[in-house]
């Protein structure tokens, strides 16, 4: 007999909902010692009592009914216990390990029925006659895969076995969430003997909000009934494993919102999980939604009078296995369209869920292969790329965001989480252009700009705003203070009105997120983790903001994804300066824009300066992603039940917010305006091209010059106009270029980037028998080793050889260890951290800061400058290793293929470990100090 099948993987994703959602304290409680009403009516023909009984004295009460007589023996080695001594009064049995017997009820049949319908793979029985405390629980669970005998609920089962915990979340600090079983051994399966059928057991009322998390384990593996309307608060793994959670009172918000006054540890109490009843990971149908087909959904604050069914306790929650189909209300239906805000221009801010034309398979949207994504202008790696997968993925998500932004139809569009490149946000106007017009939508052309891989950007409509001058970008202490946390600049472009010239700021922003906690500093204290970096960003928002207006325009719309709600410090620090938080002229029930960890609150807002504030027409939110499951968007990962549509709905995580201006008439104001493409990357003596794509002087102004400054000390290129312009850098470094346009009135538009240029690698085919690397640990700890190997017949020099360490993607090493003395022949050098265990220091190890290396890390062993092998690939950093054929380079032992007489001296090439290099589990050791060849 085996134990239930661990659903690792849903254990973990289970965890990691436990720590992000707290769902061990979910559920309700209630009298537990309550009695079953199992009273029946008095026997046929049976004399009424002589006297009435005294008014004093209590009903008489009968006796239930006794249970069917069981003629099946009990095991010697398996005393008959009841089910209420095997729960006892804690989280775990006290009879754990122990082989009983124990007869009952079933109150929930779950087993599976061979492949075709998997369920829990066992059943729920509980006592007829529950004992006399209240903090017992009559039910248990029964494991019976495979060919055990079949039961149906209201049999009246007699069963032996091993009583057992299952399901008890992994991780220090994990609270008891395991549910006690009875299950059989290899030796000696379950036992299983139905006595009679026909017997019912009423369900035990069970009301929320319960006092304490532990209050509901004195039900587990009962059948139990929560007659409140419960409504739908969390779906996150609803497509996964056919769950969601529940609340009393209608969806949770986050306490730091102000729509409530509940706290998070109340909203914990008020909720319950309801489950599937399977243990099936992506079920097929995707359970509770309304509809079968692709308009079938289920939106946060659907409602639910009633539910019935099995208090299950494992996998990081209190749980309900329906016995009962439960019925939903579809009380928030999906709006058709965006709303209605009225005035003479809308402004809009969606967060697009890492729109990138570059796949995380390293495809991209134009069909090329091997391609990577950068932080900034670092180098690039696909393990870089957060958005689709692949090309079907992206095809999926780029129409749900265009039915989204065409829906909006907004005149202004700020975006967030949109890849750090030009290339991005031009493959999603073509594709909006493509939906609603030719030349409908343009773009500022911002370029690339901080050091993460997604951005902040603005589309808008030239028919309806102009824009002011270039996109505007902070600098000096704004820049560091805002960008510190998370390499993200805000964004500002100035527009006027077409018709009125009125003009505003729009600022886009995007806030350090509250997740990847640390484990001091800023951690946690009530508003989610780094909310200290979000105060400091809204303080360098406020001098940022402030000096746009010195430019001649107060009116000032800041939006995008601020990571804060409504009455947290960042908003706070907004609304000092004078900026007012638009979403609070809101319905309170209205103002959410996301849901996390089954609270509902507003992430996303917009702040108008107080000048702007008279202008604004009307201020709403879109609710066509945050209260809709996550099965729904693009994703084809573990998808079998597939119900995408191309309509908006789930098209992001985050709920669009939409402005309306009416904005006051404004003098006609013109600024040059000049974009270019400045390539991030070169090596030294190659042709470096700056393209100039716009060069605007601006109203009735004319080019006065055009200039390229290369940053190098060489003089400034002059540019015609639009076109190329061309230099060759001659030395390594970063310079940072600028573009500058001066027009006839003595304005000027200027645009900058910096670029990166590298040596080139010179790749020298090896000798034959030249010295190589062997083996390669990268274990725990400090546990890090790089073993060189001399495949020659004689001993070999070792000054002309160098190893060196390049971290994180460098192009330039970061640690250099030059060789000495010599190495015999099919001898073996071993390089190791100072810090690593003996058994990774043989005889003659030389320690090494150059041994001070991760999985992402790229290694090369040098003679006289020349690169005769190499480990990883130089200038490419791949996120946390270099993987391939099921070999990776974290916290795993390498050793070269027999098959390997020489090393592969092009670093500059992809590395996929694999090719030449067997695995052996992390900190193997036995291999460090030999080598051999074919």
């Amino acid at each position: 007999m085996t134990y239930p099948a661990p659903r690792s993987f849903r254990q973990l994703k289970a965890l990691a909902l436990a720590l992000a959602v707290a769902l061990t304290a979910c559920g309700g409680g209630g009298n537990g010692g309550a009695s079953f009403p199992l009273i029946p009516p008095p026997p046929a023909g049976s004399a009424p009592p002589d006297t009435p009984p005294s008014p004093d004295t209590p009903p008489p009460v009968a006796e239930p009914p006794p249970p069917p007589t069981c003629s099946a023996a009990v095991p010697a080695n398996a005393p008959l216990a009841p089910i209420s001594s095997i729960q006892g009064t804690g989280d775990t049995s006290p009879l754990a390990t122990q082989a009983v017997t124990v007869r009952g009820v079933v109150v929930g049949d779950f087993q599976n029925t061979g492949s075709t319908s998997v369920k829990l793979n066992g059943f729920f029985v509980q006592q007829l006659v529950p004992d006399t405390d209240p903090l017992t629980s009559e039910g248990i669970f029964v494991y019976a895969p495979g060919n055990a005998t079949r039961v149906a609920a209201g049999d009246f089962v007699q069963v032996s076995g091993v009583v057992t915990e299952f399901g008890q979340t992994a991780g220090a600090g994990a609270k008891p969430d395991s549910i006690t079983q009875i299950a059989g051994t290899a030796q000696d399966p379950v036992a299983i003997s139905v006595c009679g059928s026909g017997v019912a057991i009423t369900p035990t009322q069970v009301a929320l909000p319960v006092a304490d998390e532990a209050a509901l384990e004195r039900y587990e593996g009962m059948l139990v009934e929560i007659s409140q309307p419960l409504a739908v608060t969390e779906m996150f793994e609803l497509g996964r494993y056919g769950q969601m959670v529940l609340a009393l009172n209608g969806r949770q918000f986050n306490a730091t919102n102000g729509n409530s006054a509940a706290t998070h540890a109340q909203n914990l109490l008020s909720r319950i999980v309801l489950d599937d009843g399977s243990s099936r990971q992506n079920p097929n149908p995707i359970p509770y939604l309304s509809a079968a087909g692709t308009d079938g959904t289920r939106r946060m604050g659907d409602t639910t009078q009633k539910l019935t069914g099995i208090l299950s306790h494992n996998f990081g929650a209190y749980r309900v296995q329906p016995t009962v189909a439960p019925v939903f209300a579809q009380a928030n239906a999906r709006p058709a369209t965006a709303p209605v805000v009225g005035g003479s221009l809308k402004v809009a801010s969606f967060n697009v869920l890492n729109y990138f034309t570059t796949f995380q398979n390293g495809e991209t949207a134009s069909g090329l292969t091997g391609q990577g994504c950068s932080f900034g202008t670092g180098p690039a790696s696909a393990a870089n790329c957060r958005g689709a997968n692949n090309r079907s993925e992206f095809d999926r998500q780029q129409a749900k965001i265009v039915a989204a932004i065409a829906g909006l139809d907004a005149d202004v569009v700020g975006l967030m989480e949109i890849q750090n490149t030009d290339v991005a946000t031009s493959d999603l106007l073509a594709a909006l252009n493509a939906k609603v017009g030719a030349g409908t939508y343009a773009a500022v052309n911002s370029g690339v700009f901080g050091t993460d891989a997604i951005k902040v950007d603005i589309l808008y409509k030239p028919a309806k705003v102009q824009r002011v001058g270039n996109a505007v970008l902070p600098t000096g202490a704004d820049l560091t203070d805002y960008t510190a946390a998370s390499g993200r600049s805000p964004l500002a472009q100035r527009f006027s009105a077409v018709g009125n010239n009125g003009g505003f700021w729009f600022v886009v922003n995007h806030f350090k997120s509250k997740g990847s906690c640390p484990a001091t500093g800023d951690i946690d204290l009530g508003q989610g983790c780094f909310n200290l970096a979000r105060i400091q960003q809204a303080k360098a928002l406020n001098s940022f903001v402030g000096k746009l207006k010195l430019m001649g325009e107060s009116d000032v719309l800041m939006m995008g994804d601020f990571n804060s709600y409504l009455l947290e410090d960042p908003t706070k620090e907004l609304e000092a300066a004078g900026n007012e938080s638009l979403l609070k002229r809101m319905a309170a029930n209205d103002r959410y824009t996301y849901v996390f960890g089954g609270e509902t609150g507003a992430l996303d807002h917009a702040y108008a300066s107080a000048s702007l504030g008279a202008q604004v027409s009307g201020v709403s939110v879109w609710h066509i992603n945050a209260d809709e499951p996550t099965a729904l968007d693009y994703n084809t990962d573990f998808t079998t039940d597939d119900r995408y549509a191309p309509t908006p709905f789930r098209a992001s995580d985050h709920d669009p917010v939409l402005v309306g201006l009416t904005l006051a008439a404004d003098a006609a104001v013109t600024q040059p305006i000049v974009t270019a493409s400045i390539p991030a990357a070169v090596k030294v003596g190659e042709t470096y091209s700056v393209n100039i794509s716009e060069a605007l002087p601006g109203g009735s102004t004319t080019l006065a010059s055009l200039a390229v400054d290369w940053g190098d000390g060489t003089a400034a290129t002059t540019a015609p106009g639009t076109g190329t312009v061309t230099h060759t850098y001659a030395a390594a470094g970063t310079f940072n270029v600028v573009v500058t346009l001066t027009n006839s009135a003595g304005q000027t538009a200027t645009q900058s980037g910096s670029v990166n240029v590298s040596t080139v690698v010179v790749v020298t085919p090896p000798a034959d028998h030249e010295l190589f690397f062997s083996e390669y640990v990268e274990g725990t700890s400090n546990n890090k080793a790089i073993e060189i190997y001399n495949p020659t017949a004689a001993a070999v020099d070792l000054s002309l050889y160098t190893v060196k360490l390049y971290a994180n993607g460098a192009t330039a090493p970061t640690n250099s260890l030059p060789l000495t003395g010599s190495l015999p022949a099919g001898g073996v050098l071993v390089l190791a951290n100072a810090s690593a265990a003996a058994a990774f220091k043989p005889t003659g190890t030389i320690t090494s800061g150059v041994a001070n290396f991760n999985g992402d890390d790229a290694l090369t062993l040098e003679k006289s400058g020349v690169v005769v092998d190499r480990f990883g690939q130089l200038g490419v950093d791949p996120g946390t290793a270099w993987t391939g054929g099921g070999v990776g380079t974290q916290d795993q032992t390498l050793r070269r293929k027999p098959g390997i007489t020489a090393g592969d001296a092009d670093a500059g090439a992809a590395f996929d470990p694999s090719l030449q290099w067997d695995s052996f589990p992390v900190d193997t050791s036995s291999g460090l100090g030999a080598h051999s060849v074919n």
